[in-house]
């Protein structure tokens, strides 16, 4: 198991525990040895490891491809992409953390959700990428890494609004925008309804982080997966930001555990972390960890 382990402690990033995905039963990782390794997971999608921190996902249309997040930004994501399709790509965010957009800066424009823009832009400053640098490139060198001279010569991207409903069109593949605020105000997860598929970021990991100071209330995040809940004749495999693919079930899971903590029946073990502490609920297989001052909205 592996953790991201951000430099400065109060970094509010949200990071859950990483699984392989070693017998995977759509395909078996082909790429050669280096930073990244894709596999195929269903028809014309590829995760990408990113070194055992967090999973992207690579969705290829008849015209268009579909990066959904850019990892922690210390491997060439720009070049590996383009050895997995020759298709015009375009990138978007699930949310504003470092393990998701962190490496933004190797492309031009990136779609997000307005709410997570201040986030995505402190995660994508040269001050935040070089220290990653420094962590992860002092070792011994691994093929695909980037340079803390690449860091330097990069800019920002251009951050294009997406909101619920959007829809990015790939030419014979529509993936929709459902705005599922919780792990991040602005997170969100993109619904491929044709072939079943719901891609989640950390929305629905195994292991979710709610006692962030840039989380939503507890009561918000329930709201999120009861809507989710809602439309599960739309999704059969949910494809989460760190973990092995999960079936659909599984949010049901998630709901029991956030009203056992809403209706006070689950008061939580204590829970610590590098990014701060809180308490720990579990039903079923999902756990979550949240902070108790932060159960319900304002009215």
């Amino acid at each position: 198991m592996i953790r991201f382990r951000p430099r400065v402690a109060q970094l509010t990033v949200g990071v859950c525990l990483v699984a392989g995905f070693a017998g995977l039963a759509f395909g078996q990782d082909t790429s050669p040895a280096g930073w990244f390794k894709a596999t195929q997971v269903a028809e014309k999608v590829w995760v990408i490891d990113d070194h055992g921190n967090d999973n992207m996902y690579l969705v290829e249309g008849k015209t268009k491809a579909l990066l959904i997040d850019t990892g922690i930004g210390m491997g060439d994501l720009a070049k590996f992409v383009r050895s997995l399709t020759s298709l015009p790509v375009t990138v978007v965010n699930t949310h504003g953390h470092p393990d998701h957009a962190g490496g933004n800066y190797q492309f031009k424009t990136v779609a997000a959700h307005p709410a997570d823009f201040e986030l995505i832009k402190l995660f994508s400053s040269k001050e935040f990428l070089k220290n990653s640098a420094q962590r992860y490139l002092n070792g011994p060198a691994v093929p695909g890494t980037v340079t803390v001279a690449e860091i330097e010569a990069s800019s920002p991207p251009e951050l294009h609004a997406i909101k619920q409903g959007y829809v990015f069109d790939l030419g014979d593949r529509k993936l929709e925008v459902v705005e599922v605020p919780g792990h991040t105000k602005g997170s969100i997860c993109l619904l491929d309804t044709a072939h079943k598929l719901l891609f989640t970021g950390d929305n629905d990991n195994q292991l979710v982080w709610l006692f962030l100071k840039d989380c939503t209330p507890l009561d918000v995040y329930l709201a999120t997966l009861e809507q989710l809940q809602a439309r599960n004749e739309e999704y059969d495999r949910i494809l989460p930001g760190h973990g092995a693919p999960l079936d659909k079930g599984f949010i049901a899971d998630q709901i029991a555990c956030v009203r056992t903590i809403l209706d006070g029946s689950c008061k939580g073990e204590p829970y610590q972390s590098f990014a701060g502490n809180g308490r720990l609920c579990r039903y079923g297989r999902a756990s979550v960890a949240f902070d108790p001052q932060n159960l319900h909205s304002r009215k």
